[in-house]
């Protein structure tokens, strides 16, 4: 087949292929290729990752790439078929032929030399040793594989050479890494003379290898003892100083609860492996790790991503890398460290790309990471072949896949003194000292040596856990002119080592952009998944808790009622159920609701009050036990969309008990902060109601966030979210409606009337219509004309009329909110006050959302609209009956924003009708004022502290918001 290449004289695309018709002449012959190969489907796979690795790289030089692929994959191919005795590795036939049509005028560019040596080692790494001697019978190499092993064992004594080459099979890798040794073993087979073989660097051993070898040879008889074991961790029970009853102390442990340290119960490897026997979770792991995928799994802190990942390795070989240690100290602190290595050697703020400075600088951050990941990589290569080596005699089974997980988690060994050594530690120290040579032939022998273990459906799966630390787009890495994450080069660099077909990764993390990967040479195998699942559901919440408390107490009414205050408060994500349990064990089991609400209290400053056991002792909250995690964080949280989206779900909750909606996927920064979580596995819905955030961020929210320097000290007091609210919640348009400020008033409007502020600050009166009991002070009743119950809801709504009516009426529990929120007619909000004087206030509210003043013409067109005779002329239960038209006057109030209502440019309001008012936009600025004290004994704590400054907006009630809170559906 004769190839016709157009000869390039510049590297301009243009240039490359002269015409669209030679391009489709080139895809034409490439289909013809493919289809003589189709029954050499590994070929062609192979052929692709070829085309693949190039494309990768000729990206950097914002060259075509599909002129590049086409050419390498043409070529390549093209040589294959000249073969009647199987396929070789690219590198060795390349270097056989002509291949000028590359090395012309791209040579010429400054990047390019080095592309095609990184395309050389590219298909060594995927063709590779493994390719030539377990798959090809390539009679060249496995003779001068058996020679060279040969000399290696007669000349041992004279020449240092590396034990390792021993094994033929070695030698075959070793041969294929560096092919020169061919030419060399042929020219000392003819003059009988292997000296230029002996002195070869390859096969030499050195004093870094050697003290890799001693150290191995040292560990191997420890890990022998740790596999026998069958468990690296003990059980956990409560420290000596934690006074139970004996038969708790035998309960805990009965549970057999691993301890990660002495003082930490590792909930999150508690019955390891038992997903596997529940369908729904087993489909779960399984949806994760798919075979030849790289899957993303995305979503808040403490959703369970990581016992995921765990369950998942628990059925499958593989390794688990974490980035970021978390509280609970599992996993080997090895490629974290790395990543900190790498940032100490890279070159960051790279030149310009058309700089002669551009490739030698990127040249070097890619050849650091390459460095550091291979010697992370082979650190973990050598310890799971020695302990595929010593189940291998022993039958290996699916519990030696747990047993290597759970050995990758605490990977210390004990020797025959009692001291722990840190077995990974040690292996990167010795592992440190080799050149980048001996270190890839190293992990290019292992694999050969582990397929020849696990045969042939030998797979790999890379767990990255916390990705999110080298997931941003960094200065020191760029591919066509675009920065691109270190996560992106580790997944490369990673599968660039084994087989295409034998390495899947499933990263982990809380946010991972999305637009990182997206021009990542491994797109296509991109997964994104947020499926984590929930403590969604109250039988199973209620079983998994049971688990751990004793069968008599867990049977008792206490017991009962203690079930059924965890789903309450603890409902959500794993990790909140897990730390209440793991207060408990600490504690000694020695109070369950007491303790409960301690763990509540300290969470979210808010004390419960919604149970009390009068059979548990008292004591003071054992704040040794009781250890809270980190909690969401908002006072950096400066994008006013998510400010304004975390206040409409507050207002929504603390205006009614009901469920907030869903929210939409483009706020994932919710999830990222640990605020709200994906309910879904397509990370495409939102929610944020998980009774103990949802309060502490209303904390939050209610308190001052002070503002901070530029170190991040707090610098002064701040307005409190909510109090200051108004504009921060209607600075996105798009998301205000006439409806959605009705609900923040509800919110507002309640806080101001309870506080005892008088009408006429709340509200602005025409001046020459002022009413006379303007200056009382009032407070909210039903629309019954009794008194509001402060723990009950704020608010009712209505979408249609007869729910109106219902909500009059008192029917169907509706007519205990003061507040009616209505749906489709001119009123928005229908609520009663009642006078200090005793008499009845009925409000009919419209909110305007507008940016011009609402005046004049527009002013009186609105005012219309209130008439109540004209609202409700036939149902008039509202604005009372005739024997009661004495005891209440109707009030219309206008509610405007961002724009003001202006009462004064109008000569009278309307003629003959009801007062009027407008909001008081001023009394949005918090002030001292009148905040009347509310006593903990009848309302409970606030979720404010005392020592806030008061405002003439009083603070939130704890016992209607949190009630609000723990008492929504799920």
């Amino acid at each position: 087949m004769q190839m016709n290449y157009a000869q390039p004289r510049s590297l301009d695309g243009s240039a490359l292929l002269t015409s669209t018709l030679e391009f489709e002449s080139l895809a034409f012959k490439l289909d013809a290729i493919k289809e003589q190969n189709a029954t050499r489907t590994s070929i062609g796979e192979r052929d692709a990752r070829i085309a693949e690795e190039l494309t990768s790289y000729m990206e950097i030089l914002n060259l075509e790439r599909w002129m590049m692929n086409m050419m390498i994959v043409l070529h390549v191919a093209e040589k294959h078929q000249r073969h009647s005795d199987g396929f070789r590795n690219p590198r060795i036939e390349l270097q056989t032929v002509n291949t000028q049509c590359f090395r012309d005028d791209l040579m010429e560019n400054a990047g390019f030399q080095w592309i095609f040596d990184k395309f050389w080692v590219s298909c060594d790494e995927i063709y590779g040793p493994h390719f030539l001697t377990d798959n090809v019978e390539d009679s060249e190499v496995q003779d001068a594989a058996a020679i060279l092993a040969n000399i290696v064992k007669v000349r041992s004594e004279v020449a240092p050479f590396d034990p390792i080459f021993l094994d033929k099979a070695a030698c075959a890798v070793v041969i294929d890494r560096h092919p020169d040794l061919i030419a060399l073993l042929r020219t000392g087979k003819d003059n009988g003379d292997y000296t230029s073989v002996e002195k070869h660097g390859a096969i030499l051993r050195s004093k870094a290898k050697d003290n890799l070898v001693d150290l191995l040879t040292g560990l191997r008889p420890l890990l022998s003892a740790f596999i026998e074991s069958a468990n690296p961790f003990n059980p956990w029970t409560p420290l000596p100083s934690v006074k139970c009853d004996p038969a708790i102390h035998a309960h805990i442990e009965s549970l057999d609860i691993p301890a990660v340290r002495i003082d930490n119960p590792g909930m999150p490897i508690h019955g390891l492996g038992r997903f596997s026997n529940d369908e729904k979770l087993r489909n779960r792991v399984d949806g994760i790790f798919q075979k030849g995928a790289k899957t993303f799994l995305v979503n808040a802190s403490g959703t369970g991503k990581t016992r995921l990942s765990f369950e998942g390795l628990c059925r499958h070989w593989g390794f688990y890398f974490t980035l970021a240690p978390d509280s609970d100290d599992l996993g080997a602190n090895d490629l974290g460290p790395g990543i900190l290595q790498m940032h100490r050697n890279y070159k960051y703020g790279l030149p310009a790309p058309d700089s002669p400075k551009f490739w030698p600088a990127l040249k070097k951050n890619i050849e650091t990471i390459d460095q550091r990941l291979s010697q992370v990589l082979l650190g973990r290569l050598l310890l799971f072949h020695m302990f595929s080596e010593i189940v291998e005699l022993l039958g290996i089974t699916e519990e030696h896949k747990r047993l290597w997980l759970l050995f990758q988690l605490r990977p210390k060994l004990k020797e025959q003194s009692g001291l722990e050594i840190d077995v990974v530690d040690d292996l990167q120290d010795a592992i440190y000292d080799l050149t980048s040579i001996e270190v890839g032939d190293l992990i290019a022998i292992t694999f050969s040596k582990l397929r020849r273990i696990h045969g042939a459906n030998f797979h790999l799966f890379y767990v990255l856990d916390q990705a999110q630390v080298v997931s941003d787009p960094v200065k020191a890495l760029q591919r066509e002119g675009r920065q691109y994450p270190i996560l992106q080069e580790i997944i490369r660099a990673f599968g660039a080592k084994s087989r295409s077909h034998e390495s899947s990764f499933v990263a982990v993390g809380t946010d991972i952009p999305r637009d990182g990967f997206v021009n990542a040479p491994f797109a296509g195998e991109v997964r994104w998944s947020s499926d984590t699942g929930a403590f969604d559901d109250e039988g199973e919440h209620r079983r998994y808790v049971s688990r751990f408390l004793t069968p008599a107490y867990a049977a008792s009414p206490s017991g009962q009622m203690f079930l059924k205050r965890m789903w309450k408060w603890a409902r959500g994500r794993h990790r909140t159920t897990d730390a209440i349990l793991k207060s408990l064990l600490r504690d000694g089991f020695v109070t369950h609701h007491r303790l409960l609400d301690d763990y509540i209290e300290i969470t979210t400053t808010y004390r419960p009050a919604d149970y009390s056991d009068d059979n548990e002792p008292f004591r003071y909250p054992n704040l040794d036990a009781i250890r809270v995690g980190k909690l969401p964080d908002i006072t950096f949280l400066n994008a006013p969309l998510l400010k304004s989206t975390i206040q409409q779900v507050l207002f929504h909750y603390l205006t009614g008990k009901q469920q907030a909606p869903l929210l939409p996927a483009d706020l994932t920064a919710l999830v990222s902060h640990g605020i709200a979580c994906f309910v879904d596995g397509n990370m495409s819905q939102i929610a944020f109601n998980e009774p103990l955030f949802v309060i502490r961020i209303a904390q939050t929210f209610l308190h001052a966030p002070p503002e901070r320097d530029l170190y991040g000290y707090p610098k002064c007091r701040n307005t409190p979210w909510l109090e200051s609210g108004f504009a921060v919640l209607t600075h996105h348009r798009q998301n205000v409606t006439s409806r959605s400020l009705a609900g923040f008033l509800t919110f507002y409007l309640s806080r101001a009337i309870q506080g005892r502020s008088v009408l006429s600050e709340i509200f602005s009166f025409h001046e020459k219509e002022v009413p006379e009991w303007a200056d009382q002070t009032a407070k909210l009743v039903t629309p019954s004309l009794k008194a509001y119950d402060e723990s009950s809801p704020l608010l009712t709504t209505a979408t249609a009329f007869s729910e109106v009516e219902l909500w009059v009426d008192g029917s169907d529990g509706r007519g205990t909110t003061p507040f009616l929120l209505t749906h489709g007619s001119n009123p928005d909000l229908l609520f009663t006050l009642q006078l200090a004087e005793g008499k009845f206030v009925r409000i009919i509210l419209r909110s305007v959302v507008t940016d011009t003043d609402v005046k004049d013409v527009l002013l009186k067109e609105v005012l219309g609209q209130l008439e109540h005779d004209y609202l409700l002329s036939d149902k008039g239960e509202f604005f009372g009956t005739a024997q009661h038209k004495e005891s209440y006057c109707v009030l219309r109030v206008v509610a405007s924003f961002p724009a003001r209502t202006l009462m004064e440019p109008i000569s009278s309001p309307l003629d003959g009708s009801a007062p009027v008012a407008c909001l008081n936009h001023d009394a949005f600025q918090p002030f001292p004022g009148k905040a009347t004290p509310t006593t903990r004994k009848r309302r409970g704590d606030l979720l404010c502290s005392d020592s806030e400054p008061s405002a003439k907006i009083p603070r939130l009630d704890s016992n209607s918001a949190a009630s609000s809170f723990v008492e929504l559906p799920v």
